[in-house]
């Protein structure tokens, strides 16, 4: 199915969009690289405007559309905040499962508000493995925080990125909610600009707040390089994601579970490029976690 293989793209973009942030943006603030990024997401999704002809589609948006789309966009601004902040103060192997928990949350919204969709019409047996998924998944991201023995400073350190990770979680769980409430009758393209532009507003707000901006000066050509190619993939990700919702029938726990196997991708690279290192009991977790989201996805579909 088309919706199956845009998730499964939209994984792998935002797979690349976390190691690329933890490989080169390390002297760069995370409020300043959440403005500079989305600036270039904001720039390629105005190319697709265009290249789509979707110009003449913001007629159709009507108030309902407007108000999740700018909720996406204000909870999407403050994920990004949270999971930069994270990614900086943690291992990539700690922050992503916690991250992609949002998997449960999101569940549940999508079990309240597309009750139908979700379940296959009230149907017993997916609504017991999505329960049993949402239990894995848990059990599968406690495995994978590895708490370590550290001076009281760096303990300090790890209580941080353990809540920023926490809260961007909330409000990526949100953001999913908001984005198939607000993609009703819509293009994909109009949708993913207005997105990013209240991104770019809200993060440009945070960077005049806390006089980051200044910094952009000392950001070095190896960051820029690593921050446009983030900025790429998460126009990807994210347009991905959206066509994905935009289509008939399409059910949003199956795209919403595929998009989480990102953690996959990204443990992956992370061995790969980072040399991060994995304990047995985080192996165990990831397959764990890994096995909640192809349950959902089998009996879902």
């Amino acid at each position: 199915m088309t919706y199956i293989l845009l998730a499964l793209l939209s994984a792998l973009s935002t797979s690349l969009v976390t190691i690329s942030i933890k490989i080169g943006t390390k002297n760069v603030s995370s409020s300043l690289l959440t403005f500079i990024r989305t600036f270039f997401v904001l720039i390629f999704s105005f190319i697709m405007v265009i290249i789509t002809n979707d110009l003449s589609s913001f007629k159709s948006f009507d108030i309902y559309n407007w108000s999740f789309l700018i909720a996406s966009g204000l909870s999407t601004g403050l994920s990004w905040v949270f999971y930069n902040a994270a990614i900086k103060y943690g291992d990539v192997n700690k922050v992503v499962p916690i991250d992609k928990s949002s998997f449960i949350l999101t569940s549940i919204l999508f079990l309240i508000f597309f009750f139908s969709d979700t379940t296959k019409n009230g149907d017993v047996g997916t609504i017991i493995v999505l329960f049993i998924s949402i239990i894995l998944m848990g059990v599968g991201t406690f495995l994978m925080i590895d708490k370590k023995e550290n001076d009281n400073k760096n303990k300090e350190k790890n209580k941080f990125w353990l809540v920023y990770a926490i809260l961007s979680m909330v409000f990526a769980s949100l953001t999913s909610l908001f984005i198939k409430l607000g993609l009703s009758n819509v293009s994909t393209g109009g949708a993913t600009f207005i997105r990013t532009s209240v991104v770019l507003i809200f993060s440009f707000l945070i960077v005049c707040f806390k006089k980051d901006i200044k910094e952009v000066k000392k950001i070095d050509i190896k960051s820029w390089v690593f921050i446009i190619l983030s900025s790429l993939f998460t126009f990807v990700a994210w347009f991905s994601e959206y066509e994905a919702y935009n289509i008939i029938n399409s059910s949003p726990v199956v795209i919403n579970s595929i998009s989480k196997l990102s953690i996959l991708f990204t443990m992956l690279f992370s061995f790969i490029i980072l040399k991060e290192k994995f304990k047995l009991k985080s192996i165990i977790g990831l397959i764990l976690i890994v096995i909640s989201i192809v349950l959902i996805i089998i009996f879902s579909l």
